[in-house]
């Protein structure tokens, strides 16, 4: 009972890590652009496939994390400061101007024709929600686990991740609702409110990585 407590708590952390990043309310816009005029039957295909494709995404950074930071030699606190640094510049782009990266795409979404395009990969899923915010955020959470409980840390990621890919799926599915709710402006304010909550996480993650620099170097 005392494991599925303390699992369930480190999910949630791992949620709210998570979920501000990811921000499925500002993919909305994005969602209902490229899916205007599809049948019902088919945004909720596009939403599904793209909450799919994110979670394997960032599944296979949490994964192979160690293998990247092995190959390329970059220390762990490296990881996390860097991290920091990009989801601190996410954050207070979203707090300032309202909007994050899920935003833009390279192209207009009325440059380009609907019919029978799959956009769930991309750029729903990538960047939408797995951008390297998200990314990022996962690599630094997998750097975290402890060696001595490798396969417990890894499910409670990945069962953070699958929850914030469902929670995505249910913002994508109620886009249409939600858009009439919030409106413009709610929208607007919901991605505020994330990105103070993403400040703090990315401030945690800049003052774990010095303190671990700082450990590393006096040892020297």
């Amino acid at each position: 009972m005392e494991i599925l407590v303390e699992s369930s708590k480190y999910i949630a952390i791992v949620v709210v890590s998570l979920l501000p990043i990811m921000n499925p309310l500002a993919t909305i816009p994005l969602f209902m652009s490229l899916t205007r005029g599809m049948s019902q039957p088919h945004k909720r295909v596009q939403a599904k496939k793209a909450c799919i494709y994110a979670f394997f995404i960032l599944a296979t950074f949490l994964v192979l994390g160690n293998v990247i930071i092995a190959l390329f030699g970059i220390s762990l606190p490296g990881i996390r400061i860097a991290g920091g640094i990009i989801v601190m510049i996410l954050a207070l782009r979203m707090i300032f101007s309202g909007e994050d990266s899920a935003s833009n795409v390279d192209a207009a979404p009325s440059q380009i024709k609907r019919a029978d395009i799959d956009y769930s990969f991309s750029p729903l899923a990538m960047p939408g929600l797995s951008g390297p915010g998200s990314i990022a955020i996962v690599m630094g959470l997998g750097a975290a686990i402890p060696e001595n409980n490798e396969i417990g840390g890894y499910a409670v990621v990945l069962a953070g991740i699958a929850i914030t890919s469902a929670i995505s799926y249910i913002a994508l599915y109620s886009s249409g609702f939600i858009e009439k709710l919030l409106g413009t402006h709610g929208i607007q304010a919901v991605t505020k409110i994330m990105g103070f909550l993403l400040t703090c996480v990315a401030v945690q993650f800049l003052a774990s990585g010095i303190r671990d620099f700082y450990v590393e170097f006096t040892k020297i």
